[in-house]
């Protein structure tokens, strides 16, 4: 996948570079020996590799192509301050101290720079939650280390202005992906190019085009889905979890009219941004029926008498959650939660 959207966003003629970066690319995501090498053992200028190679990490992970764990989480420090999310010292550290990091010399960091441990601290939890140091390899948060860098970049951004809420869908590749100035010029004089340059330069026009409604396509899709979860989520929003509606995909495919496999693709892996500044993983917007489950718990743990599973129904959709009196029973047995008469 990477290789073919790296190909389809560069001519023809730089195909076999494409093909030479991607394939000495390490298991992680590094180009170890630099573009310098790949364009030695090709025997093509160090310039045009490097334009590959910016290209490269344009389209793919942030990071990809850094030649090592420093050179890769600086990049996505520069990108996260881009979206304007920073926080002191955390690029200094990096920059300067990533192994007494790693070695969790926190003293030492804050000798050398003249702060707090807590200041240490706070750095080494802003690159826990926004970095990951392996650009090819996807985070497993429940198997990783507490102090290894997890790649959390969010995707799309909730905003709450005057008590509205708008999405931003962030660091979108089609914001800096254009097409080939070369290949728009040749492609306004193509009466003057010879039948098989027209028919090179109108191929490339065509896939290049492609590929950039295709990018926009998936950022427009992911803004409508955005905007419709923050409708029917505005209470959670506004109030927290206690207040997370239930939801699924399917309601969210009909209410902006698309397959429920779009929003699916369209949301998989993807992290929101909170408007209190704190990620969230898209699928949390689905899984509602556990906080259901919390405040159920919570109104039958705190009943002054045994409550009906319908009267707990009534009370549950005054709280936001209007489910059935069955779902109070399914929910109920779930936790192992006697019925009225028997509590």
């Amino acid at each position: 996948m990477l290789l073919a959207d790296l190909r389809a966003s560069l001519p023809e003629q730089e195909h076999f570079i494409a093909e030479a970066l991607v394939g000495s690319l390490d298991e992680r995501g590094f180009l170890p020996e630099g573009h310098e090498a790949v364009a030695t053992s090709l025997g093509v200028d160090e310039a045009r590799v490097a334009a590959v190679l910016q290209r490269l990490r344009e389209v793919g992970p942030t990071g990809i192509g850094a030649r090592d764990v420093r050179e890769c989480v600086l990049m996505q420090l520069d990108l996260l301050a881009d979206e304007g999310l920073t926080t002191p010292h955390a690029r200094t550290i990096v920059e300067h101290h990533m192994d007494d990091l790693a070695a969790h010399r926190y003293h030492k960091i804050a000798r050398a720079l003249g702060i707090t441990t807590a200041e240490v601290g706070e750095a080494r939890a802003f690159l826990q939650r926004y970095t990951w140091p392996y650009p090819a390899q996807p985070p497993l948060a429940s198997a990783a280390d507490p102090d290894t860098p997890r790649y959390r970049l969010p995707d799309v951004a909730i905003h709450e202005q005057d008590g509205t809420f708008t999405v931003e869908v962030l660091h979108s590749p089609r914001r800096i992906l254009r097409l080939n100035p070369l290949y728009q010029e040749l492609s306004r004089r193509a009466s003057t190019l010879d039948e098989s340059e027209r028919a090179h330069v109108q191929e490339y026009m065509a896939r290049a085009r492609v590929f950039l409604a295709n990018l926009q396509q998936r950022e427009s899709t992911l803004r409508r889905v955005s905007e419709a979860v923050v409708r029917r989520q505005e209470a959670f929003l506004r109030y927290g979890i206690r207040h997370l509606a239930p939801l699924t995909r399917t309601e969210i495919a009909a209410e902006i009219g698309v397959h429920e496999s779009t929003v699916s693709r369209t949301t998989a892996d993807k992290v929101v941004l909170l408007p209190d500044g704190k990620p969230m993983d898209f699928s949390e917007f689905f899984v509602a029926a556990r906080s259901v489950q919390d405040v159920l718990r919570e109104l039958i743990e705190n009943e002054e008498r045994p409550l009906s599973d319908g009267e707990l129904a009534e009370l549950m959709a005054q709280r936001g959650y209007p489910i059935a009196r069955r779902t109070v029973a399914k929910y109920r047995e779930r936790m192992s939660i006697l019925p009225a008469h028997l509590r």
